[in-house]
């Protein structure tokens, strides 16, 4: 399957799905602590950018990466957009940030770090864990080289490509 044909054939179905080089993957539900993490963490990166240029999207929106004879597409749960050239529709390639909310972190987040650290735009990759009991983030930067963070356990995340300082606390209240 085509790019093309996936965006065609993805809009008549009830669940999404990934699109890994011609292969589409469908997406597992979400849990409630998932939901509510990213949903905190969509609204305050939105109220902070409200008027700035930028958009916000939730976990609906496609992330296009071509590269060669790669083709992916995958839903990260936050991504922030600031250049008016990253317009169509259905799908956006040039983000700022991206976020994700992992259950399983070792599993999870090696194949999308490969794959985003890759993106030209991206100054931020923030990966929260959805256990509110235990708070956790991983906060990767362009201007480190993608290095491995240290894990934020409690306190704030300073989200420098967004000016922005986050409670981790707050991500996991509702």
């Amino acid at each position: 399957m085509t790019f093309g044909e996936y965006l065609v054939w993805e809009e008549g179905q009830e669940e999404r799905h990934e699109y890994v080089n011609g292969q589409v993957e469908v997406m597992a539900g979400a849990t409630d602590s998932h939901e509510l993490v990213s949903g905190n963490l969509a609204v305050a990166i939105h109220g902070h950018l409200r008027g700035k240029g930028c958009r916000v999207y939730k976990g609906g929106m496609k992330l296009r990466y071509r590269a060669g004879s790669v083709d992916l597409s995958y839903y990260p749960d936050v991504m922030v957009t600031c250049d008016p050239a990253d317009a169509h529709p259905n799908f956006k390639e040039r983000p700022k940030f991206l976020a994700e909310v992992m259950t399983r972190f070792k599993q999870d987040h090696f194949e999308k770090l490969f794959i985003y650290r890759q993106i030209e735009s991206l100054e931020e990759y923030l990966i929260v864990g959805q256990n509110s009991a235990e708070p956790v983030a991983w906060l990767y930067r362009r201007e480190t080289g993608w290095a491995m963070p240290e894990p934020v356990a409690s306190g704030g995340i300073e989200l420098a490509s967004l000016d922005l300082r986050l409670s981790l606390e707050d991500l996991h209240r509702s």
